[in-house]
């Protein structure tokens, strides 16, 4: 609901607030609250389930193929065939970040699920997005702007990734990982908080962008855009699910793989898409729209796939008792 409101209402006023978008642009530095919202993810994430999970990690491996290799994949092959003009970047650079960093443990825990294996798929598709966003960023955006790999490593080494370590070598000292469970759901609201404000910035920075780039841009393409977004995370909802149980994962595992593998992260995909190095590559400022309209569009599916999610574990937990 939050979400629905702050996105049209950040861009009327970035239209209709004269120099409101220069001034967010100057006094609130998106890259320091995703540094934070990560640090926190981290910071509460218990170590012990990351040694759990680690014992038998066939869930976690199976939302990592689905989330880092084959929602890029399908991806690319959209873009090559639809028509999405200036939205095709921001499409691959959607396809190409890491899994979400809280709802998808949060939509997990709702359905009945172990939520244990998305937070653990946040971690790990987090710490190597520095790896995995060069990478795909290179191999899809390469062909048709020059994407410099070397610095946008460097920039999600110290953004994305310096923060989940931090968050994890915290909880080694034993009073910080008390105050961390003990506070969790505090750490917990003001992450999205956090990710709330990053969304409105963002939109009211969209405003304006919109004013200078509208020539040339249809209602259409934005549908396209939103059934795109929709099919992608479909097509990984139906793939985690599909995969965990093909590797004999309990219904609990299927639920969190299909979560974590289909949700992508917010806060990670406006950093790349609002970097100066990617937007000095040529790539449109209208980029930013693929992402904003995927974490909408997968926050309305996964709530709707909650009642689904259970009532297959219940049928299934009454015909294999």
């Amino acid at each position: 609901m939050a979400l629905a409101i702050l996105l049209p209402a950040g861009v009327v006023l970035g239209q209709q607030v004269p120099g409101l978008d220069q001034f967010v642009r100057e006094s609130v530095n998106t890259s320091v609250i995703v540094f934070f919202v990560l640090f926190g993810m981290a910071f509460t994430l218990p170590t012990g389930n990351i040694r759990t999970i680690a014992s038998r990690p066939t869930g976690v491996i199976a939302a990592m193929l689905i989330n880092t290799a084959l929602l890029p994949l399908i991806s690319w092959g959209l873009v090559s065939v639809v028509p999405l003009g200036p939205f095709s970047s921001g499409l691959l650079i959607l396809a190409a970040v890491p899994t979400t960093l809280a709802s998808a443990a949060v939509w997990t825990r709702k359905a009945g699920g172990n939520d244990a294996i998305p937070l653990i798929v946040t971690l790990v598709s987090n710490a190597l997005c520095f790896l995995t966003v060069p990478f795909w960023l290179t191999l899809t955006l390469g062909q048709s702007v020059p994407i410099e790999p070397v610095p946008l490593i460097q920039r999600l080494l110290i953004v994305a990734v310096l923060p989940m370590l931090l968050g994890q070598c915290c909880r080694a000292i034993p009073a910080m990982a008390r105050f961390a469970t003990e506070r969790k759901t505090m750490i917990g609201s003001v992450a999205q908080i956090g990710i709330l404000t990053i969304i409105f910035v963002t939109s009211i920075r969209t405003g304006p962008i919109f004013d200078s780039h509208a020539e040339g841009l249809s209602l259409l393409q934005f549908v396209i855009v939103f059934f795109c977004g929709l099919f992608i995370h479909l097509v990984g909802l139906a793939a985690g699910w599909g995969l965990a149980r093909a590797w004999k994962c309990d219904c609990a595992d299927a639920i969190g793989v299909a979560f974590s593998a289909s949700q992508k992260t917010l806060p990670i995909a406006i950093e790349v898409a609002t970097a100066p190095l990617i937007l000095a590559s040529g790539i449109s400022p209208v980029a930013i729209m693929p992402p904003l309209i995927y974490h909408a569009t997968q926050l309305v599916v996964d709530t709707l796939m909650i009642a689904k999610f259970r009532k297959t574990c219940s049928d299934n937990a009454a015909t294999n008792p």
